[in-house]
């Protein structure tokens, strides 16, 4: 079935190899969703050329743009990299899968499209880790202008609090944003309501406009009028794809940036003069302009293992590869944090109404529903299942007396941070405990059965609650294995690695889902037997099923963080690397402290950010030189 058909667009897409050309003005490593956003907005210059290095293709399968189907990518050499932890010490060491999209738009093009904010503080928190001009306004404001926001219709906005103020989002960007369409069983999501309500927790109408404290449901990257994920390639890359000035490499598996030898700024910076890529077996390179720059945005585990691989690093790291160190960098694939997740599972009680969930155990209601999404773009396949959300501080789900002690547990685990370059964000992250605008826990609802220990029986329905600590104080690395190019990186993300304090809190966030919310009318009505972590679980059990069940969450950041060099930095507010004169970064690594939400909208908004700050890099460099020739052409007039 061709796209064309399934969702009348237009697939024109010019992928080019160079076409002659050996120089540009702007090498991009990385065509995911801060890779397309940033060349779409330096290619608006006519007058300057740009190519993207992409390692996958474009990928044209429904199970990518068909909202309900995105997870079915996951684990295909052909658009998924395949990434995985080391064994992770404190998750049982188990090795965990870290799914990522190996495709033209990146992991926006295969993953859970939400389109969310984080809270106002979050991003100011940038500003204040040493970040000018890195804070809510900003970020805010690029999330807009990227955005198209359709509302949900009234009855939707009513029933299954499908609202937020249209001021708080975009209207006219090029990516579309709605919500869901497809609720069933119906009376669930007004339940998980008002179970919430009933525990404390309000329900949150203005989600996007800086404050994500409470229930409300998620925004979705989704097109309103056909029902297809929205992302970079539709949006960004399609209706510009004719652009002369951009052209799009696929198949370029990127394996250095190349330094200049000898080139140096007055400040002793090195230059990057272009790229080394492999395409078709064959080692190939392309190189930027005089005053050109090379930008990387391969995401937040391999932009380090292609900086180590430039000889931009840890100097010890390094030398231990073989490769010599031209910028000794120790933050380098340091910092990296990722959300951390654990499922509850629960049987609902007969006659509630039909389940997404059987779209994986039976035929005829899968039939039904892929003629319903084809003829009539309706159905449980229009939509993506699993955005009733709940972002609460943790105060609201633990005792008094035992956040008293777990607080206590925590600070002696956080001294491990001082007299480190990270001990100033861990303090302001610590500081932000005791603030209760800032979520801390997020619950997810999901009307399906998605623990795949628990075999799901014919005519029955289920739903799981997912559980994610937001804002986990372990920090991570990533690094590279050898100096093989093709080898994957080492990636640790040190999950609960503030065991005690980590373990605790999410062990307490279960019983809170287990012993208050559905127990909690009128949610309790509807569930027939909890079936995941076992009813009754004692609390060491629970401890004991964290630890064990752990699993990543897909939102991982840092490993190129922009931060003051001195406190764990790699790019500066220009998201220059420190150390290089013309080298940036500008993907999900540089977020220098995690948010407590879903990431993707805050890449996009980012990425738009860096096109504007390298574009005006790149003119003032223009404009600098036009003086020097003019000062040295023309008599200078001096009055007396």
């Amino acid at each position: 079935m061709r796209l064309a058909t399934t969702f009348g667009v237009s697939l024109h897409l010019c992928l080019v190899a160079s076409a002659g050309r050996t120089a540009y003005d702007h090498i991009i490593v990385g065509g995911g969703s801060a890779g397309l956003v940033l060349a779409e907005r330096l290619s608006r210059d006519p007058t300057v050329s740009v190519a993207v290095l992409e390692a996958g293709s474009l990928t044209e399968q429904n199970r990518t743009l068909i909202p309900a189907l995105y997870s079915g990518f996951i684990w295909d050499p052909e658009i998924d990299w395949r990434f995985t932890t080391v064994p992770q010490k404190h998750v049982s060491d188990n090795v965990l899968l870290l799914p990522r999209g190996k495709t033209l738009g990146g992991t926006a093009a295969v993953n859970g499209m939400y389109f969310v904010r984080a809270a106002k503080n979050e991003y100011d928190a940038w500003e204040t880790l040493g970040n000018p001009g890195w804070n809510w306004d900003t970020v805010n404001a690029n999330i807009k202008a990227l955005e198209n926001f359709i509302p949900a219709s009234s009855k939707d906005a009513k029933t299954f609090h499908a609202t937020d103020s249209a001021s708080n989002h975009g209207k006219g960007g090029p990516i579309e944003v709605t919500y869901s369409t497809y609720w069933e069983p119906a009376p669930l999501i007004p339940a998980y309501f008002s179970s919430f309500n009933a525990l404390g927790i309000p329900t949150n109408k203005h989600a996007s406009g800086g404050d994500t404290i409470g229930v409300w449901q998620a925004p979705c990257a989704i097109d309103a009028e056909n029902r297809s994920r929205s992302y970079a390639v539709n949006t960004f890359l399609h209706p510009n794809d004719r652009r002369e000035n951009l052209h799009i490499i696929t198949g370029a598996h990127v394996t250095r940036t190349i330094l200049a030898d000898e080139q140096l700024s007055k400040a002793g910076d090195v230059r990057a003069v272009g790229v080394q890529y492999i395409a078709d077996n064959e080692t190939r390179s392309i190189h930027v302009t005089e005053r050109g720059h090379v930008v990387i945005t391969a995401g937040t585990y391999q932009t380090p293992k292609l900086l180590e691989l430039s000889g931009i690093g840890n100097a010890s790291i390094l030398k231990e590869k073989g490769i010599t160190a031209r910028v000794d960098l120790p933050a380098v694939g340091e910092n990296l944090q990722d959300h951390v997740g654990v499922l509850s599972c629960f049987e609902l009680k007969d006659g509630l109404g039909p389940s997404v969930g059987a779209l994986n155990v039976d035929s005829e209601y899968t039939a039904q529903q892929w003629e319903l999404y084809t003829e009539e773009r309706k159905g449980a396949l229009a939509s993506v299942h699993g955005t009733t959300v709940a972002m609460i501080p943790f105060q609201k789900i633990i005792k008094a007396d035992t956040w008293t002690t777990l607080k206590a547990s925590l600070d002696k685990s956080l001294q491990q941070f001082r007299g480190t370059p990270y001990e100033k964000q861990i303090a302001l992250q610590r500081s932000q405990l005791d603030d209760e605008s800032i979520p801390q826990i997020e619950f997810v609802l999901l009307p399906m059965l998605a623990d795949p220990t628990v075999k799901a029986e014919p005519n029955r329905s289920y739903i799981t609650i997912g559980t994610v600590l937001l804002r986990p104080f372990a920090r991570g690395s990533v690094h590279l294995e050898s100096d093989d190019p093709l080898k994957h990186p080492l990636i640790d993300p040190n999950y609960l690695g503030i065991t005690e304090f980590e373990t605790a809190v999410m062990t307490e966030a279960l019983k809170f889902v287990a012993e208050s919310l559905t127990q909690t009318k009128p949610l309790s009505t509807l569930i027939a037997a909890q079936l995941s972590p076992p009813s009754g679980s004692s609390h060491a059990e629970l401890e004991a099923f964290v630890q064990q069940r752990a699993f990543s969450v897909w939102h991982p950041a840092g490993s190129a963080s922009m931060l003051p060099k001195e406190e764990g930095g790699v790019v500066d507010p220009q998201l220059k690397v420190y150390g290089t004169e013309n080298l940036h970064v500008a993907d999900a690594s540089i977020i220098p402290l995690q948010i407590g939400t879903h990431t993707m909208a805050t890449v996009y908004a980012n990425a738009l950010r860096a096109g504007e700050i390298i574009e005006k890099i790149y003119h003032d460099a223009a404009d600098v030189n036009k003086d020097t020739e003019d000062s040295q052409q023309k008599p200078i007039h001096v009055e007396l």
